[in-house]
């Protein structure tokens, strides 16, 4: 299973930083309930996703949960880590909490938190790892788009505050249209051309579902 990732605009889920008692925090959700995602594109299938309430019950509760907090998933700069007590993690009814101590003598970590404060930064994003039995498929109505709904992750690796909470499929898309177009420069001495036709086809739907995606992520 690979890591995927999932942001969220947080500003809309209280995402602060916070003085108490001469130690500073950055808290906010990092995943929400029940709410259908935009669009996503993963191995060219295009869907929309949703996570049930309490799907991040059995990971939390794992014995030795090493995550860390991070910015814009920057492994090389840990701000914070649950096996050290900086991090806290739960859930509610409303969906995946985390609560950041910020030590203000590391300048990556008082950067941070002064930009949130600010309301500079004000997006998250969390990577995750679920397995096929814990999400199932169903068609929304009136859409062709079909919807994944998770009932359980299967892992947690980070959870991040972000720059841009730009959906990472549109960069996937571009990626995979490069290795298309790669694919099809080293098979042009190939003879069957209505291999080389579907290969065109299915670039040019590719383009169509990217630009979709485009134009629903920016309204």
């Amino acid at each position: 299973m690979k890591f995927e990732r999932r942001y969220i605009n947080s500003a809309e889920y209280g995402f602060r930083a916070l003085e108490n008692d001469g130690k500073h925090f950055i808290e906010g959700y990092a995943s929400v309930f029940g709410v259908r995602s935009k669009l996503i594109l993963e191995n060219r299938d295009l869907f929309y996703e949703e996570i049930n309430p309490g799907a991040f019950q059995r990971v939390l509760e794992r014995d030795g949960l090493d995550v860390i907090f991070t910015f814009n998933h920057s492994k090389d700069v840990v701000l914070a880590r649950t096996v050290s007590g900086t991090l806290a993690l739960s859930q509610d009814d409303k969906g995946l909490f985390f609560r950041a101590e910020i030590d203000m003598n590391d300048s990556d970590a008082k950067n941070l938190w002064l930009r949130v404060k600010r309301g500079d930064i004000f997006e998250n994003s969390f990577a995750f790892r679920v397995a096929e039995e814990d999400y199932r498929w169903s068609r929304i109505d009136g859409d062709n788009i079909p919807l994944r709904t998770i009932d359980n992750i299967s892992d947690l690796r980070d959870v991040s505050a972000v720059t841009y909470a730009a959906y990472p499929e549109t960069s996937v898309g571009a990626r995979e249209l490069a290795e298309i177009d790669k694919e099809k420069e080293e098979k042009e001495d190939e003879s069957q051309k209505d291999k080389d036709k579907e290969k065109e086809r299915d670039l040019q739907i590719l383009k169509t579902r990217i630009k979709i995606i485009q134009l629903k992520n920016n309204n």
